[in-house]
């Protein structure tokens, strides 16, 4: 392996271990359905859009949504329960009142774009109370998995 080579790896694994500190558990709840964040317009407002039950335009969350610092803090949508009861209402009601998940992505635009385009997350253990989290990448350039293992305290 020469050293452009060496430096390429190094910096592939980098930004693996950087990426293994963002929400991947927001990808999908504990139903295993996937999450949604507001979309937003070229002035990054909420679009209005009556058809969903909180009048804005909702999308599921991808990758890319994950590592972007553009969606930095972006508030990730609680999935709500279907029903006209006053009961889901209720519900749902405190399920979005209690809800703190926000994106916490930290590459910029284009090397979002390149990791959601190289790596798809295969598993990801999120924090446990001992702090452990890890995460299985799969890496399509290279055709190989990667596992990226942290810890919080």
């Amino acid at each position: 392996m020469n050293n452009k080579q060496q430096i390429n790896k190094l910096r592939d694994n980098a930004e693996l271990a950087q990426a293994s500190y963002f929400y991947f558990d927001f990808l999908k709840d504990s139903n295993n359905i996937p999450r949604k964040i507001y979309e937003l317009d070229s002035k990054n407002d909420k679009i209005k859009d009556e058809k969903y039950p909180r009048g804005y335009k909702e999308i599921e969350i991808t990758l890319e949504h994950i590592v972007n610092q553009k969606y930095y803090n972006h508030e990730v949508l609680v999935n709500l329960e279907k029903g006209d009861d006053i009961f889901t209402k209720m519900k749902n009601e405190a399920k979005d009142s209690f809800n703190l998940d926000k994106l916490n992505g930290e590459f910029s635009e284009i090397q979002a774009k390149n990791f959601a385009k190289r790596y798809k997350i295969k598993f990801h253990q999120a924090n446990t109370l001992s702090g452990f989290s890890a995460t299985l990448f799969y890496d399509i350039q290279e055709d190989r998995f990667v596992v990226g293992f942290r810890g919080t305290e």
